[in-house]
């Protein structure tokens, strides 16, 4: 008798095992949904510039931006605010700004620990061939965010940044950023809550996102795109500094 309760305990416990191992899914598991979900590794390759037309709310203020990014070459922000135009670029390994609003009229090298710390927005295509750019993921267990099932997966950028991903268990979209940088010395945590995914050529972005800083306290900026380009030609001398 006391064999055959053995049995049946060891039977519900390997079953259990079983069970438990065929629901849990592994870090390369989520990251490939994940992808899949975004529009797939064939689109992701293909992938190589946008251009992004949007409006920021900050502070009650309506303000225009353009971003445009070419694949780990090049990125450039143009934004009018009360009528100056702010452009910041990042061009490969290096950076620049014009920014009237702070007597800056004419272009100026951006700072290294700037310029490091916006190199990953030349990356479109997030965690799709991961390894391949030098990057190491670690799966930091389950959440629940706002209602929503997440997968909390951490991610060592080259430029010794980490980004944290909150990815949904139900669509696998990033629902969550949260990014830690180190400027002037400090370390500056951003948070960029993402919303209303959409598909533009067969590839998902989020069209609204939220996002709060630590250099800024207590101010929120959202974000709205109006308009999104996949592929476009773009002249790459936009991203060389002027020599005036």
């Amino acid at each position: 008798m006391r064999n055959k309760t053995f049995l049946k305990s060891l039977v519900v416990l390997v079953i259990a095992g079983i069970s438990t191992s065929s629901f849990a899914q592994t870090l390369d598991e989520i990251v490939a949904k994940h992808v899949t979900a975004m529009g797939g590794a064939d689109k992701l390759s293909r992938l190589k510039s946008i251009k992004i037309t949007a409006e920021m709310d900050v502070m009650n203020m309506q303000i225009p931006v353009t971003t445009t990014i070419v694949q780990q070459r090049g990125f450039r922000s143009e934004t009018t605010v009360q009528g100056s135009k702010i452009i910041q670029v990042i061009d490969n390994d290096k950076g620049w700004a014009i920014n009237p609003m702070s007597g800056q009229s004419k272009a100026a090298p951006l700072p290294e620990d700037v310029v490091k710390s916006m190199s990953a927005e030349t990356d479109l295509t997030g965690l799709y061939n991961y390894k391949e750019k030098g990057q190491s993921l670690t799966l930091d267990g389950e959440e629940d965010l706002a209602g929503a099932k997440v997968y909390k997966i951490t991610v060592n950028l080259k430029n010794g940044a980490k980004r944290t991903n909150y990815i949904s268990k139900d669509t696998y979209y990033i629902l969550k950023v949260v990014a830690k940088v180190n400027l002037n010395g400090q370390e500056v945590q951003s948070t960029n809550t993402q919303s209303d995914f959409r598909q533009i050529e067969g590839i998902t972005y989020p069209f609204t996102s939220e996002v709060e800083t630590s250099a800024m306290p207590g101010a929120t900026m959202a974000m709205k795109i109006k308009n999104l380009e996949i592929n476009p030609k773009i002249d790459e001398t936009i991203f060389v500094m002027p020599k005036e």
